[in-house]
């Protein structure tokens, strides 16, 4: 859809993009045509899609055959979402909040792709509660606040490395694949956004079973930054948490503490 197309259909139905959602729309249709062509749908691929919003990358998923579920919350878009895409067999719109709905989808159900344009307010959430799904995606492709993508996929010894950029980075690589211009969004964001894909590794660096424990172990190493390590988790490791690489944290096992 149209930018001019967008505000004409919003303004039809009494609707206006919503702050507290986080809601700014896709509208160049050559970014869509080039984020559905990173996602790479497959026919018979089931995929999930979080905030399809008016349905801009929706629709180019629904082109391919893929099989998609959709996560919208807001009544007005997911009702726009239907007439629009219902009469498709392989359209699966679930009305709800997506942090609600996440935990339930992920244990019931297996999705190797998830999608979408997030909010920047609950990306995080999002990221950190598919990560705890028994089968977490094996690639996940989004565009969210550029900040988040430098978190997420910086390198030791930086001012964004964090115990997010550890905890994701065991699981998967992480790559910012593009950054976006305000003006293909309405509106225009305030903050830089950016395509960020996350593909899982292979094998994972940590164990499904030792997971929680390994988090628990960053989280407390990151909790205050200008600390020895040995000072904060025991040990013998003189450097700050930052220091270490992602591959040196997953040595770092709760049982050696």
């Amino acid at each position: 859809m149209t930018l001019s197309e967008i505000k004409h259909l919003l303004a039809d139905r009494g609707l206006r993009p919503l702050k507290q959602f986080g809601q700014n729309f896709l509208h160049d249709q050559n970014m869509c045509r080039w984020i559905v062509d990173q996602i790479q749908p497959v026919s018979g691929a089931r995929l999930l899609e979080i905030g399809p919003g008016l349905g801009a990358i929706t629709e180019g998923i629904l082109q391919t055959g893929a099989p998609l579920v959709a996560v919208e919350k807001d009544r007005g878009l997911a009702a726009i979402l239907r007439e629009r895409f219902d009469h498709l067999s392989n359209f699966d719109l679930r009305e709800g909040d997506a942090l609600d709905l996440l935990p339930e989808l992920g244990a019931k159900e297996n999705f190797p792709v998830v999608c979408g344009n997030l909010p920047y307010n609950v990306s995080t959430p999002l990221i950190m509660t598919m990560l705890d799904w028994p089968q977490p995606p094996r690639r996940m492709v989004f565009a969210l606040q550029k900040e988040l993508g430098q978190r997420l996929s910086t390198a030791p010894r930086t001012k964004d490395y964090s115990a997010l950029s550890v905890i994701v980075q065991a699981e998967y690589t992480v790559e910012i694949v593009k950054k976006l211009p305000h003006t293909v969004f309405y509106p225009e964001p305030e903050v830089e956004s950016a395509v960020v894909i996350l593909q899982a590794r292979a094998e994972p660096l940590v164990a499904a079973e030792k997971r929680q424990a390994f988090r628990a172990l960053v989280k407390k190493g990151f909790s205050q930054r200008r600390k020895k390590l040995s000072n904060l988790i025991g040990g013998t490791d003189s450097r700050r948490a930052e220091e270490l690489t992602v591959e040196e944290w997953a040595a770092v096992t709760p049982e050696s503490q």
